[in-house]
């Protein structure tokens, strides 16, 4: 019984530790996932006036178990043909030109004594437009 008593706050602590990186993991993965995603639709629209509203949009959709309030995204163009690229006219963007999707989240921790109250996830996926 005394054994016992020494070892369950250890175990407890290393429980509750292993399930809050697995969570905090899972939001790793979806904010990865979502971010992907949404640069690949950025790249398949065709009016790029519209793209960041698709992007914000999908990114959503598919940060599915996130807390939308901790979650931004940003969408921006990266000049590869054309000298300069916006999303304010249907010109102002060529194909070849790419998009720089950013996700960023807070994840809030469970247990804050172990790795902090809140950790930032972030990604970043640039693919080129079609």
């Amino acid at each position: 019984m005394v054994e016992f008593a020494l070892i369950l706050p250890v175990f407890l602590l290393i429980l509750s530790g292993v399930l809050d990186f697995g969570f905090m993991l899972y939001s790793r993965m979806t904010v990865i996932n979502a971010t992907r995603e949404g640069a690949r639709l950025a790249v398949t629209v065709a009016d790029p006036t519209a793209i960041p509203s698709v992007v914000q949009g999908r990114v959503m959709a598919n940060a599915s178990g996130l807390v939308a309030s901790d979650l931004s995204v940003s969408a921006s163009c990266v000049a590869i043909v054309s000298s300069s690229c916006n999303w304010s006219s249907a010109t102002s963007s060529q194909a070849g030109d790419a998009v720089a999707v950013t996700v960023n989240y807070q994840y809030h921790t469970f247990f804050p004594l172990l790795f902090g109250s809140a950790i930032d996830l972030a990604s970043t996926v640039q693919m080129v437009r079609e």
